[in-house]
């Protein structure tokens, strides 16, 4: 028997197959500004707790805490070092800290995020950078961040391994590999008494 492979700008098909599509590129539809009823503006460096109702975009600094149930923009020039909670949270800038989006995070290409993100919606464009863990299941309002890990936790407890896109830098350089905790006795890969 004779398998014909065909060549599509340079992807293969096998034959019988019309063609292979490439990974479609992920894009974030851009928010107009307008129909943001706050924006912290990029001379605004604010630090304490962060609560609204409303759509709200921070183009400049802001450290603390944010809580809402509404949608936040973080803007490309933004730096927000803060435990962040929000329906949705869009980021085209930094964000150090760890994330709920109840409904859907969004990272642009030009985002950074150093933290752990829990969400039952996540999107990220090429080029973006993520730093962290990410949790997708448990359901509205049981999205929660990772705690330190268990030293011994069932195999259905253990955290996964941490998602690093391509770069993973920050502007002040190379941050560390976080370790994935080792096997719990009993567990494929633990050792057995």
């Amino acid at each position: 028997m004779t398998l014909r492979v065909l060549r599509l700008s340079g992807l293969t098909s096998p034959a019988g197959v019309d063609r292979l599509d490439p990974m479609a590129e992920v894009r974030i539809k851009d928010i107009d500004e307008h129909e943001i009823d706050t924006i912290l503006a990029e001379d605004i460096d604010f630090e304490g707790h962060l609560t609204f109702k409303k759509p709200l975009m921070i183009k400049g600094k802001f450290k603390g805490e944010i809580r809402s149930s509404s949608s936040l923009y973080i803007g490309e020039k933004a730096f927000v070092e803060a435990t962040t909670e929000a329906g949705i949270v869009s980021s085209k800038g930094a964000h150090k800290g760890n994330i709920v989006g109840h409904s859907r995070v969004e990272l642009y290409s030009t985002a950074r995020v150093d933290g752990d993100i829990a969400t039952p919606d996540f999107v990220m464009e090429s080029g973006c950078k993520f730093n962290g863990y990410c949790n997708m299941g448990g359901g509205p309002g049981k999205e929660k961040p990772r705690g330190q890990p268990a030293a011994i936790a069932a195999p259905s407890q253990q955290p996964s391994a941490p998602t690093q896109t391509a770069a993973s830098q920050s502007p002040q350089g190379q941050l560390p590999l976080q370790q994935k905790p080792a096997p719990a006795p009993g567990t494929p890969g633990g050792q057995q008494k």
